[in-house]
């Protein structure tokens, strides 16, 4: 089982009216394509061409309506003819973002090709999602084409399916058809919550493969559910810069009648939400670390998905054990900086603080290892020691402490 849990998370963007129609097909004589894809901490990255330029790597996004390039760096690579400064708000604590709208992008994925695409171009690095996953990420891959195919994502393949029709031989009686919410081509999924009391909620939570936290309740807290144990903890990069949350663990969620325990839950304020929502009914996401426990059909254009569980359906839900967030380039003295430290956790209380760089994990020097590695050695099982060499002010201290499980 995994044990990072980060989440991305990103904003609602509203496009603007394009000067041409957009174009979606499929480059085959059949009625389906299927492209592969990666996964780095619960979030799926594909490969994609846009306007004609090398492979660059997007994220698969569901939850995000629009397709955006997060690195300035590709401008120059594009044939801009007209742009358009647009600004807009994501979770985070920055002021709005603004980008550059391109408004004729043209987007290969696999053997789907899309034309007249309007495509966002942030124009500062504000979004350090690679140090989050662990690997490069050039953009995020809107959810348009969700409404357009039926969608079949197999996390246990690591294949991506798209059907201009749907597939009624393949979606047999092993599935479950849930309807589906459709919201600016989102899709929303009601739910219900239960308490520590057993008190039941109901949700309409967005089906989100852009984010790996397992569920978000937005513009809520803890105690609205009376839920009293949770910490506070930086869970990741939203477009409007880094995102601290309250978590703590959900008794039940049940999705239809599937039902999952002791589920990992994320509390957010956020500027948007949907005013003819009741407002007695929780709103959110629902994240990979969730999704990726069915065999799932995405079936929009139906108002529909359809679900089969696999055996990850009753695995445990984990938190990020270490509660350390490490920035991904190393400092100069060769360590890495220490990002963020969920409160109460034992590095915190050990005496560790933000800001602080890391050189040594137990044995291993940090100047001798990758991220993944240093992650690796942070995420140990609970109850195992763990001893930090780091530096401050260059002044070197040494730590150690044992790993609990605070939520």
């Amino acid at each position: 089982m995994r044990k990072g849990l980060l989440l991305i998370l990103f904003s609602t963007l509203f496009c603007l009216a394009n000067a041409q129609p957009k174009q979606y097909s499929l480059n085959t004589t059949k009625n389906k394509i299927s492209f592969p894809f990666k996964v780095f901490n619960s979030i799926i990255l594909v490969e994609v061409k846009v306007n004609h330029t090398k492979k660059l790597k997007f994220i698969f996004d569901s939850g995000c309506k629009s397709t955006i390039v997060i690195h300035p760096k590709w401008v120059d690579s594009f044939e801009i003819i007209k742009t358009n400064k647009v600004y807009f708000s994501g979770l985070g604590n920055k002021d709005s973002v603004e980008t550059i709208r391109l408004d004729d992008g043209h987007i290969q994925l696999g053997e789907l090709t899309c034309k007249n695409l309007p495509i966002f171009i942030l124009t500062k690095d504000s979004l350090i999602i690679d140090t989050y996953l662990g690997t490069d990420v050039d953009g995020i891959f809107g959810a348009e084409i969700f409404e357009k195919y039926f969608v079949h994502i197999n996390y246990k393949s690591r294949l991506i399916e798209l059907f201009e029709k749907k597939p009624a031989k393949k979606i047999n009686y092993k599935y479950t058809k849930l309807p589906v919410g459709i919201r600016k081509s989102k899709g929303y999924l009601s739910c219900m919550v239960m308490n520590g009391n057993n008190e039941l909620f109901m949700s309409e939570l967005l089906l989100d493969t852009g984010a790996n936290i397992p569920v978000i309740i937005k513009n809520k807290n803890p105690e609205d559910i009376r839920i009293s144990k949770y910490i506070n903890a930086e869970i990741g990069e939203g477009l409007a810069g880094p995102m601290y949350s309250d978590i703590c663990r959900i008794k039940r969620i049940f999705l239809d009648t599937f039902k999952l325990d002791s589920v990992i839950t994320a509390f957010n304020e956020s500027p948007i939400t949907f005013k003819d929502m009741d407002e007695n009914t929780l709103d959110g996401n629902i994240g990979n670390d969730i999704l990726n426990r069915f065999d799932m059909y995405f079936a929009y254009p139906e108002k529909a998905i359809y679900l089969k569980p696999t055996r990850a359906l009753k695995e445990p839900f984990d938190f990020n054990i270490s509660n350390i967030i490490l920035l991904e380039n190393k400092s100069k003295n060769g360590g890495f900086t220490v990002k963020s430290i969920a409160g109460n956790s034992p590095p915190l209380i050990a005496g560790l603080k933000q800001g602080d760089e890391i050189m040594k994990i137990d044995n291993y020097k940090c100047n001798d290892v990758e991220l993944d590695v240093a992650l690796n050695l942070l995420n140990k099982r609970i109850g195992k020691k763990i001893t930090i060499h780091y530096l401050r002010d260059n002044k070197k201290t040494k730590i150690s402490y044992r790993l609990i499980s605070i939520i």
